[in-house]
């Protein structure tokens, strides 16, 4: 994946549904460049699916991530398969250091307690931690998913027909087959799709494996000194220096921490990274490690609240 494959597809994480035509006039390629490579990245797995989803506001949702430490004596898979089955856990990933690090997607205090005591009474675990983020994505348009909680929105029956048909579908799904679809005309299909898009309760993103291709997750654990810098500005700065490698970050909500994760393609890219954040003044403390492939993945659950909103309409 070279950087302008990766460079499509954070423009897609905005909004999935955006047309060849506007990626090719944004990135000075062609209509037919931008086709053959999204087709391509498809068909090596790399983009999972065009996806559909309600913003965090309309769910009343908050993002908790976290390391769990265990004794060496559970079975790494099965124990994966335990923690993703509770549904507000959204991703669990091995370490190189043999921990679990997850990311889960929790409705209020009670389901955020109730989580941790769940992953505190798993056999062989000696550890969890749990921590309030919100994360940041510079490479990636404001309006994704995990770059903004978006507005609480309450859909007409009409919208959720057409979401629906893409949840069910591919949101890149023609207005044409909507229509056919939802028994909607094509002008009216096409209104409601920018009603959506304009309102801020709904998002159509990307699913992508970033792991598809061999590449590796560069992870770095950030304590900085709040009266020096802020999360903030540690993560534009390594964004900006190394645009190609940057994938994601987060800031803890309650502790001047940050995490960061990168792309590389080799071990030896990361630690010279981590090296220079290390020297610098603001630093307190780093700690760098590589993740491994997301084994098991859990659901979505601003997707899965759609279902329920389209379920609860009797569509």
């Amino acid at each position: 994946m070279d950087p302008l494959d990766w460079a499509l597809i954070c423009e897609l994480c905005g909004n999935a549904r955006m047309p060849y035509k506007e990626l090719a006039k944004k990135f000075n390629i062609s209509d037919n460049t931008v086709k053959n490579r999204i087709n391509n990245l498809r068909q090596r797995g790399v983009i999972r699916r065009f996806g559909v989803c309600v913003s965090f506001e309309t769910f009343g949702a908050e993002n908790v991530v976290g390391f769990i430490t265990t004794d060496g004596s559970e079975n790494v898979i099965e124990l994966m398969k335990q923690i993703v089955s509770k549904p507000m856990v959204v991703e669990i990933y091995r370490t190189s250091d043999r921990r679990y690090e997850y990311h889960a997607i929790v409705l209020g205090a009670s389901e955020t307690l109730g989580l941790k005591r769940f992953l505190s009474e798993l056999d062989g675990v000696t550890n969890v931690e749990m921590r309030p983020v919100f994360f940041l994505f510079p490479n990636k348009p404001p309006n994704y998913v995990l770059n903004t909680r978006g507005k609480r929105v309450t859909f007409t029956r009409e919208q959720l027909r057409v979401l629906k048909s893409l949840a069910e579908n591919d949101s890149r799904l023609p207005v044409s087959q909507i229509a056919q679809y939802t028994g909607f005309t094509p002008r009216r299909v096409r209104k409601i799709l920018r009603d959506l898009e304009e309102s801020g309760g709904i998002h159509f993103p990307v699913y992508y494996d970033v792991f598809a291709l061999g590449d590796m997750e560069y992870r770095m654990r950030i304590c900085y000194d709040e009266a020096q810098t802020t999360g903030q500005d540690i993560i534009m700065g390594l964004h900006e220096k190394y645009p190609e490698l940057f994938w994601w970050a987060s800031i803890t909500t309650n502790e001047p921490i940050i995490d960061v994760g990168l792309i590389i393609d080799r071990p030896g890219k990361g630690p010279p990274i981590a090296a220079e954040i290390k020297a610098a003044d603001y630093t307190e403390s780093v700690e760098d490690f590589v993740s491994y492939p997301r084994v098991v993945h859990g659901i979505n659950r601003l997707n899965a609240h759609l279902w329920d909103l389209i379920n609860e309409a009797g569509l």
